[in-house]
């Protein structure tokens, strides 16, 4: 199998460059300046999650081909994809990205085996090497402008409460377009304070109960109003509490099979999969 290595820094936190590299404005712009149209085959408002499709039009001698992949995992430091199908009889790419200081690390990892034995080998050398390393630098020039330019947001936090191996979730009660959906308790991170202290404060407020955080949870999952969503973990300092809804319809406890049994709002919905690994974890 023949592979290519690259590797760029991002002036953003590592979630930030996460959050980049799944979302589909990087997906279908990335490749655009080799001439490469791509097309994600999932709700565009969206970060991609794992079990989401992209299709490549690639121009390749006159000829376009397409090149289908599919997402296998979404984590902040972790990024990856296998060939579906196309031209190649295997074709993986992942990113790993390892936190530098305020910035972020990636490193872009792609893997391939051609159809056409020592001539696959030879084209390897003369056009797909080439190719893909263009490709590479595309993309990574994309998320370093999304992921730096939403570094500069402001930050709207979320908690994932974990007791007893269940999570709590709420059900909103207004606006009108978003009654009876569901999300993660929390709210904007005021001036000067720490996203730790948003989170306690925020479920003192909605739920009335003191948590304490223990850890970020997922990408950052850019919002409509120009914010970023961060999601905190966190545990009640008191075992014996019971959250009740101050602000919201219902709250309930839920485990990792009920998940994805809920409407959740967009923004929560992305991250189902890195709260169900929460869960299964605890």
């Amino acid at each position: 199998m023949s592979a290519l290595r690259s590797t760029g820094l991002i002036n953003a936190p590592l979630a930030t460059a996460g959050a980049a590299l799944r979302h589909t404005r990087t997906a279908e712009t990335g490749l655009a300046g080799i001439g490469v149209r791509a097309r994600a085959l999932t709700d565009p408002a969206q970060l991609l999650v794992p079990g989401d499709e992209l299709a490549f039009r690639v121009p390749a001698l006159g000829v376009p081909l397409t090149i289908r992949t599919r997402i296998v995992r979404a984590e902040p430091d972790v990024f990856s994809s296998v060939l579906v199908s196309g031209p190649f009889r295997e074709l993986r790419h992942e990113s790993t990205l390892t936190a530098s200081g305020g910035r972020t690390l990636v490193t872009d990892e792609v893997r391939w085996r051609t159809p056409f034995g020592s001539l696959g080998r030879i084209a390897d050398t003369a056009l797909v090497r080439r190719w893909i390393l263009a490709a590479q630098d595309q993309r990574l020039a994309a998320v370093r402008e999304v992921a730096e330019s939403w570094a500069e947001r402001k930050v709207v936090v979320g908690t994932a409460i974990v007791h007893k191996g269940r999570m709590l979730a709420q059900q909103r009660r207004y606006p009108a377009r978003d009654a009876g959906r569901w999300e993660l308790p929390g709210g904007r991170v005021e001036p000067g304070e720490s996203e730790q202290d948003a989170v306690v404060r925020e479920c003192a407020e909605e739920l009335d109960v003191e948590v304490t955080p223990t850890g970020r949870i997922g990408t950052d999952v850019p919002l409509d109003n120009g914010m970023l969503l961060r999601i905190h973990a966190a545990r009640l300092v008191d075992p014996e509490a019971a959250p009740r809804a101050v602000e919201h319809h219902e709250v309930r406890w839920i485990d990792a099979g009920e998940l994805v049994e809920l409407d959740w709002l967009d923004a929560d919905k992305v991250l189902v999969h890195s709260l169900r690994d929460l869960l299964r974890r605890r």
